[in-house]
């Protein structure tokens, strides 16, 4: 199936769909969609089915095209692209009914948009709802853009339609568009006598809506409930429409309300969302790392902009990504701001914006009257210190090149030398019923700070093996993929030998399945790397030729290397264990068969018997 959709989805086409391409030779070229640049390094091959920019290096299949441009996962892309070519994929009974309830849902959703559109359009429906708007200042083109409707008075309007467009209740209560009656007797609207705004997913489908009430409701605002579609925890309102201008800033604002988001939008500010209702979630910063290096949330100097600020700050802590905190005058929101005091006004309170954690410290010295006497100052220090003690990231005991930054970074935020920080760290963690556990996020030691000798060899290989996927399943007999030490290699081999029916140049096959960008990337720049390595072959060179022996040798250099590992580990088991050395090689060596399969030659034979 993943074969016949990528058949049916040339990458030149899908591309082309999203900016042209210029013909280069045999490829094609243009400015990468995923980086700023002035000359074009972003190069697509027809013959070879892959992208890959020489610029920011990313690259892969048409799938790993659709998951960087539309960020979503690898199924989804796979969904994106067969329903492009209008094929349907065939999974178990149960994911095929779960599929098309889903799309079912959607249906339902794009018919509910509509319907609220056109109620807004309606010379007399509509005047309620168009006068609220233009009386908030919110132009045309705004309502236009963000697809703002309205649903008029009444309790079964939008059921009325449905009935009539052969949409049954239970689909609209499966949608969240109306609400069961508690005597069972039937169903009523949902969204009455409200603006409406649709909340649209990052592929811009409807999947819930918002309601600003124009009667004396209670319920200032109204959202969707959770559906199969939405979760308010994953959702932001207008991101669709401030994804391009997010990824050009690099940053992204986050405010409360919906017209906080239209209005800045109206003025210029075009890289602005909002929560549905929720504080800012980890499931909604990494939505946003996907596009932006910063987030900024911007609420009122009150209780809410504390909440704020602690939640900024916590999630500072478990993604890594820097969240600031701006401060707006007291009793104003973005809309007030961007409507009354203009575009320049609200990027100069942006501006403004300090770290989350520098922002919550202030908040915390003003709390204790720091600045009034030394000891008021420490009782802030202390419960400053009492509130990141709690952090995951500062709970864990494993080294972390990120959670030293963190610490330094602390310590000049609160004025504490870094030495005095970890040891009131520490004494909080041992204090009873707090917790000594805690998982760090996204901490991985770069590439680069573990090469060697084994990192080049292995790299070898994989140069190798991507053009000589045949040779798989002989190499793997002398070298199993799991010995490898390099994770992106390992996966790399893993994936490739996983699949017999590579044929020898054909990457795309390869790249293909890969549901990771970052490891397609890999694999093409490996790729790239053995043709360079062949277009050196000697026209005298009649024998395998380069990459024939890059392989042979990177399998031996690689077994020099367990070799050395082995002795190595035989020293220190040597002097560790009294008695015959002999013992504590077999002991070692058995071990080491265990955990990986085989030994290698040298190690077979100083442990044979007689030895």
């Amino acid at each position: 199936m993943l074969d016949e959709v990528a058949r049916a989805n040339d990458i030149v086409a899908v591309i082309q769909g999203y900016f042209p391409l210029k013909r280069a030779g045999k490829d094609f070229k243009a400015l990468c969609p995923f980086h700023p640049e002035k000359t074009p390094s972003f190069t697509v091959s027809p013959a070879k089915q892959i992208f890959k920019c020489f610029g920011c290096g990313r690259g892969g299949s048409v799938f790993n095209f659709i998951m960087l441009k539309e960020n979503v996962t690898f199924p989804e892309a796979v969904r994106v692209l067969a329903e492009r070519a209008g094929i349907e994929l065939k999974d178990d009974p149960e994911a095929r009914q779960r599929a098309s309830a889903r799309q079912q849902l959607r249906k339902a959703l794009d018919w509910a948009v509509r319907y609220f559109e056109a109620n807004l359009r309606h010379p007399e429906t509509g005047k309620p709802g168009r006068e609220y708007l233009a009386g908030r200042g919110i132009s045309p083109e705004m309502i236009q853009s963000f697809r703002v409707g309205f649903a008029p008075e009444g309790w079964d309007n939008l059921l009325v339609a449905a009935e009539k467009a052969g949409a049954p209740a239970a689909l609209l209560d499966a949608a969240g568009l109306v609400v069961r009656r508690d005597d069972g007797s039937g169903y009523y609207d949902r969204f009455r006598n409200r603006v409406i705004f649709p909340i649209l997913d990052t592929l811009s489908r409807p999947v819930g809506f918002g309601g600003r009430t124009l009667a004396d409701d209670p319920a200032k605002y109204l959202n969707s409930p959770e559906t199969a579609l939405f979760r308010k925890a994953e959702n932001l309102y207008g991101l669709p429409q401030a994804r391009a201008a997010i990824e050009q800033a690099h940053r992204a604002v986050v405010v409360e309300g919906y017209t906080d988001v239209i209005m800045p939008h109206q003025v210029g500010a075009t890289n602005v969302v909002a929560t549905l209702g929720t504080a800012l979630t980890v499931e909604h910063v990494r939505i946003l790392k996907r596009y932006a290096d910063e987030v900024v949330l911007v609420f009122d100097s009150d209780l809410a902009g504390r909440r704020a600020a602690d939640r900024g700050m916590e999630l500072f802590m478990a993604e890594d990504v820097r969240v600031t905190v701006a401060a707006l005058p007291e009793g104003k929101d973005p809309f007030d701001v961007c409507r009354e005091e203009g575009l320049e006004a609200f990027r100069g309170y942006l501006a403004a914006a300090k770290d989350a954690l520098e922002y919550t410290w202030d908040l915390v010295r003003k709390e204790f009257k720091a600045a009034e006497s030394p000891a008021a100052q420490r009782r802030a220090l202390q419960a400053m210190l009492e509130r990141l003690a709690q952090t995951p990231i500062l709970l864990s005991r494993e080294p972390s090149v990120r959670r030293d930054l963190l610490v330094g970074r602390i310590g000049t935020a609160l004025g504490v030398s870094e030495e005095a920080l970890r040891r009131e760290l520490a004494r909080l963690r041992r204090q009873p019923g707090r917790s000594a556990g805690g998982l760090e996020v996204g901490a991985n030691l770069p590439d680069t700070a573990t090469r060697g000798r084994r990192w080049a060899a292995e790299r070898d290989l994989l140069t190798a093996l991507l053009h000589r996927p045949s040779k798989a399943a002989e190499t793997a007999l002398k070298l199993a993929p799991e010995t490898l030490q390099t994770d992106v290699f390992r996966r790399l081999y893993e994936a490739i030998h996983a699949t017999a029916s590579h044929k020898d140049g054909d990457i795309e096959s390869i790249v293909r399945p890969l549901d990771d960008p970052d490891l397609s990337a890999a694999a093409i720049e490996l790729y790239e790397r053995g043709e360079a390595i062949e277009a050196c072959r000697d026209e005298a060179d009649t024998g395998p030729g380069p990459l024939a022996r890059l392989l042979e040798e990177a399998v031996e250099a690689i077994a020099r290397l367990e070799d050395e590992e082995a002795s190595a580990a035989h020293g220190r088991a040597a002097r560790q264990v009294e008695g015959d050395d002999g013992r504590a090689l077999g002991a070692f060596a058995e071990a080491r068969k265990k955990r990986q399969g085989f030994l290698p030659p040298s190690a077979k034979r100083r442990t044979a018997p007689g030895t």
